[in-house]
This record gives C-alpha cells, sequence and structure tokens, in this order.
C-alpha cells in the first residue's frame, strides 16, 4: 500500500516558504542536512525544539523534493554512503580516469616550513563538507570521529605522528556540548597520552564551547540529556541542563572559526604563502 502522500496545505505551503528561506540564506553551504535546516529554523523561532516538529520537518522536505517545490540537490544526507564497484567501459576508459585522478591528487605539504603537524577532528560527518571546503585551503586534514573513537581508530593517528616527532603535533576538536560531546576529547586524551604514550600533542576544542551557546543562543537538543549514567550526571552537575549539537551553529559562524583555529596555528605566515605560490605554479605545469 502506498503511503499517504503530503497535502499542500495553507500551513504546509508556509513552512516551505519558511524552509526556502534558509536554503535561499545559506545557499553558498549547499546541500545543507535536515538537522541543519531544523536547526535555522527554530533559532528563527520558526518552529519549536520539539522532536515532533523534527519530525514534521523530515516530511516536509521528503515531499518538498518529491514534487519539486526545492531541489534534490538542496539537501544531503552524509550517514548513508554509496561504494561503486560497477567499473570501467574497457581499459582505455579505466586509463583516461587514472590520468585524470593523478592530476587532481597532488596536494602540497602546506606546513613543512610551519614545524607543526594539525588535523582537525569533528563529531559530525553530517557537517564534513564544511569542515573539508574550508581546511583544503589550508592543506589540513578533516577526521570524522564519530562518538567515541575506537582504539584502532585512535592507533591510526599514532601512526600518523610517527614520521612528525620533529614537529609540533595539534589536534583541532569541533563537537556537541552535551554529555558524550565533552568527554570523547577527554576519553582521547587518555587514551592518546597516557596509554599510547605520544608526547607533544596538544589538544585544542574550538566549539561547541559554553560561551557559543549564549553568544549565538543556539537552541538546545532536548534529546541529548538522558538523566541516568555517570556522564549525563557529571555534565548537569557542571552546567545544568545545558545540551545543544554542534549542528545548531550558522554555518557561516561554523567556517569563521574553522579557518581562525587553523590560520592562529600558523607560525610564519610569509614562509606559508610562498609554498601557496609554489603549489599553484605546480598545478598550472599539470594543467
Amino acid at each position: 500500500m502506498a503511503r499517504r502522500r503530503l497535502s499542500w496545505t495553507k500551513n504546509n505551503v508556509s513552512r516551505l516558504e519558511k524552509v526556502k528561506e534558509i536554503l535561499f540564506d545559506l545557499s553558498e553551504y549547499k546541500p545543507l542536512t535536515l538537522r541543519q535546516v531544523y536547526y535555522q529554523l527554530v533559532g528563527k523561532g520558526y518552529i519549536e525544539n520539539v522532536r515532533s516538529q523534527y519530525n514534521m520537518l523530515s516530511n516536509l522536505l521528503k515531499w518538498a523534493r518529491i514534487d519539486g517545490h526545492i531541489s534534490w540537490n538542496d539537501i544531503e544526507d552524509r550517514v548513508r554512503a554509496y561504494h561503486d564497484h560497477s567499473g570501467w567501459i574497457d581499459k582505455y576508459q579505466y586509463l583516461d580516469s587514472y590520468m585524470e585522478s593523478i592530476e587532481k591528487s597532488y596536494i602540497r605539504d602546506l606546513w613543512q616550513t610551519q614545524g607543526k603537524y594539525i588535523e582537525v577532528w569533528i563529531e559530525k560527518d553530517a557537517l564534513s563538507s564544511i569542515f573539508s571546503r574550508v581546511c583544503s585551503q589550508y592543506g589540513v586534514s578533516v577526521i570524522v570521529c564519530r562518538g567515541f573513537s575506537s582504539v584502532s581508530f585512535l592507533h591510526d593517528f599514532k601512526d600518523r605522528l610517527v614520521n612528525r616527532d620533529e614537529k609540533e603535533n595539534v589536534m583541532l576538536y569541533f563537537g556537541d556540548f552535551d554529555p558524550s560531546g565533552n568527554e570523547m576529547l577527554e576519553s582521547m586524551k587518555i587514551t592518546l597520552k597516557d596509554e599510547f604514550g605520544i608526547k607533544g600533542l596538544h589538544f585544542k576544542r574550538i566549539a561547541l564551547l559554553k560561551d557559543d551557546i549564549f553568544t549565538y543562543r543556539l537552541p538546545h537538543n532536548p534529546d541529548a540529556l538522558k538523566r541516568t549514567g555517570t556522564r549525563a550526571k557529571k555534565h548537569l552537575k557542571a552546567y545544568g541542563d545545558l545540551a545543544v549539537e554542534l549542528d545548531a551553529l550558522s554555518p557561516s559562524v561554523l567556517e569563521g572559526k574553522i579557518k581562525d583555529s587553523v590560520t592562529n596555528e600558523i607560525k610564519n605566515i610569509k614562509a606559508f604563502n610562498a609554498e601557496i605560490r609554489i603549489y599553484n605554479d605546480d598545478l598550472e605545469e599539470n594543467s
């Protein structure tokens, strides 16, 4: 039996117009996630920050795309992935694709004169496109940890630091402000520094910070605070009922925080810009 289609009542059309407003305002950051659209609507006071409104928006965006009111390219789902194993028509198509990929894969180490190795770690894969867009300009890798990282995942990070013992190693961390989000970085610190014995590794939490919640008037996440468990009790004691997702930040604000956190690590801007010029010259030679 087919599912019931959404009826474009006056109320639903009004909701859709507010969604279109968000999509227009954030057009340079598209595609957006459902959660990003949701928090922007909450922040503007268009909807309440409750699960029923989130479910309503999910259904609205589904039928808005099916019925052609907004583009499929406006919204993305970064949780699911497509692994392409379809192959090539023949070896010549493969060779053309291979040569093209070689040209695109060259990335110069822009930090080789800075005495630093930096990685940006984020809790949310749904936001990785914003991070990648900014960090790619500065030659900084983006790591999506998606919750509490396994010991294997952290050991891979340790291996990346092996050949960089002479450098200052920095992890710039972005996560939710909730019981789990605040504990993830501390948990990684214990594994990497105490259990793996990594020395000279600096951890810097960039967002979300408590001040961000009040500075940007961010809406709380009503589902993040489970009242049981050690982490929840610790969080409630320290911060009360403050629980906010990183997605609640405006993409433009988040982009600014990413850029500032990375550029603040540059010791010698003249040398860094010289590396960029060399890189651009290399790309021109290969084009």
